[in-house]
């Protein structure tokens, strides 16, 4: 198979040859850990790179850039939100959008249920968890969890899949103990609604190897994969 001009077809098997060494390495497989690929600020041409390397998930994070790729871009990729989902761009999100990684607060959901409810589609998407309760960052407090989770029959046209979380830059824990500490929450609640399917959303391009050791379903990679960004 000839080289691509880009390089993306390069950077995806070795990162698909790491990602497969580190799921070795922790004993776990690809069946329950899933790469989305971000896609921000690289053109559709950039896009159907990784696509023809079969690659089917892939993340933005604006609705406004991301919505004319989706529409140029073939029907069968599953396409995930990944940025801040302001309350005004919910409905274009819920439009097309597969999987929301961003619900920050029950107001959100509620919101996007009703929304969803109206356009008849049903996303899965996953609470933000502001882990550290740290002021000023988007996410449900740990505490404020169950009491989601005990609603989510309220939310029939939203399938509440997972957690999501990002380990901050204003504070110096480790990655793999932020990990560790989401997962935590997640067996917990799990304990408390074991019909909850309990995903990860953790780990992107600097950290997916200690997010994996901590047991992410979902990571996020983007420059590792598609280069630099325009």
């Amino acid at each position: 198979m000839p080289n691509s001009q880009t390089g993306v077809r390069e950077r995806l098997e070795s990162f698909r040859e790491k990602m497969g060494e580190s799921l070795r390495v922790n004993l776990r497989n690809h069946a329950n850990c899933k790469l989305v690929i971000v896609t921000k600020r690289h053109p559709v041409s950039v896009i159907m790179e990784a696509y023809d390397c079969g690659e089917r998930h892939f993340g933005e994070s604006q609705a406004q850039e991301a919505i004319p790729k989706i529409k140029a871009l073939p029907d069968d990729i599953s396409w995930h939100f990944i940025g801040h989902l302001q309350k005004n761009k919910a409905r274009k999100v819920l439009q097309n959008f597969e999987y929301i990684h961003s619900i920050d607060s029950l107001e959100l959901l509620e919101r996007v249920c009703r929304i969803a409810s109206e356009e008849k589609v049903q996303p899965k998407v996953f609470f933000q968890v502001n882990l550290l309760v740290i002021p000023g960052r988007y996410g449900f407090h740990p505490e404020d969890l169950e009491l989601a989770l005990e609603r989510r029959g309220d939310f029939e046209r939203v399938d509440c899949v997972g957690l999501m979380g990002i380990p901050p830059l204003e504070s110096d824990i480790e990655p793999s103990e932020y990990f560790q500490q989401l997962r935590e929450l997640r067996d917990r609640l799990r304990d408390r609604f074991p019909d909850w399917p309990g995903l990860l959303s953790m780990g992107m391009s600097g950290d997916y190897e200690q997010a994996i050791a901590a047991g992410s379903n979902l990571i996020r990679v983007g420059t590792r994969i598609m280069g630099a960004r325009s």
